[in-house]
């Protein structure tokens, strides 16, 4: 179905209910896609402009219904070496899931980026729908799997999902399913979320953004907010003038690994965009960065070293400690019984 066919099906299956963005909408459409597209986030309040170096989450301006919704989870940006990892929501009232499935909604990887933009712009001319997402930047997923206890990409995916539903609810959002792409086993993940939500009928499957349309739906707002991300990226460092060039950001694409080669500093590293845990960035920085040792880490070394000597080449220390008397050491303990 093309972005036009797509748009005609919405405005005649809801010709009674004007568009509260269509205006806005209108005036963008002077504008080129990447602009079109930074207007639209502008427009939604989304900081597409400014250092992503903390995590956030945003909800789209929804009036819930009287009825039960279906909800669909999804993600972005998971296996990337670089940028945020996007979750995303998507829900609507079960009687009007079926017309959203008719948009033309699929898994946002089967999508060209023409179309993710044309969906996700339609979506928010949508009242019976809202969606949400939580962009967690890369930074934060660094410090995250380099701290002593690890916190792990699934246990990130696991309580991103966990907070998007329970704000929906909070919000007074009547869910009565909810569709999620697993992360991990999809029976451990679901029963997880069923004792959280016993009153919402839960369902994990793997391809879950192939299956059900609710998670499509979601899974193309995540993409489009994390490219626009990465499009529009503001460099935390501020002085710096790097390529936006990065390719995918899979650390398998050629143009992610040139990108990655080109912008290594010898003393500093790389930027904030980079996920630090990830091994192609480990193995870069131990290839072409100057290397460091901490002062910890050296006395470590070095008393390490001087016990190692110690014990091959010196003579055996005669304790000092208090030695007990011989009588005690020499003779058993005797018990005396006392009658009284």
């Amino acid at each position: 179905m093309s972005a036009t066919s797509l748009r005609r099906a919405f405005e005649e299956s809801d010709k009674d209910d004007e568009p509260s963005v269509q205006p806005s909408v209108s005036k963008r459409a002077k504008l080129s896609p990447a602009e079109d597209m930074l207007a639209l986030f502008a427009s939604l309040g989304l900081p597409m402009t400014t250092a992503l170096t903390k995590s956030y989450t945003h909800f789209s301006t929804h009036t819930p219904a009287t009825e039960g919704y279906v909800l669909g989870v999804d993600e972005a940006g998971r296996g990337p070496v670089l940028g945020p990892m996007v979750y995303a929501t998507c829900f609507c009232p079960e009687s009007y899931y079926t017309q959203l499935s008719s948009l033309g909604f699929a898994d946002s990887k089967q999508l060209t980026e023409d179309q993710r933009d044309k969906l996700f712009t339609i979506l928010q001319a949508h009242p019976q729908a809202g969606w949400s997402i939580r962009c967690i930047s890369p930074q934060d997923i660094s410090q995250c799997m380099l701290r002593r206890s690890k916190y792990n990409l699934n246990a990130l995916a696991h309580d991103a999902t966990i907070q998007l539903i329970r704000d929906t609810l909070q919000r007074g959002i009547d869910l009565r399913r909810v569709f999620i792409d697993t992360v991990g086993p999809p029976l451990t993940y679901q029963k997880r979320l069923q004792e959280l939500f016993p009153g919402v009928e839960i369902t994990v499957a793997k391809k879950a953004d192939s299956l059900y349309p609710i998670v499509s739906a979601a899974s193309v707002c995540a993409k489009v907010t994390r490219d626009a991300h990465l499009s529009n990226w503001v460099f935390a460092e501020g002085s710096l003038q790097l390529s936006t060039k990065y390719g995918s950001g899979y650390p398998s694409d050629p143009n992610t690994v040139r990108w990655l080669k080109e912008s290594v500093d010898h003393v500093f590293g790389f930027p904030g965009i980079i996920r630090f845990s990830w091994s192609t960035c480990v193995k870069l920085l131990d290839d072409s960065a100057a290397k460091i040792v901490w002062a910890d880490d050296e006395e470590s070394v070095q008393n390490n070293a001087k016990l190692m000597a110690s014990k091959f080449f010196g003579a055996k220390q005669e304790s000092t400690s208090r030695q007990r008397s011989k009588f005690f050491t020499r003779r058993r303990p005797i018990v005396l019984a006392v009658t009284l």
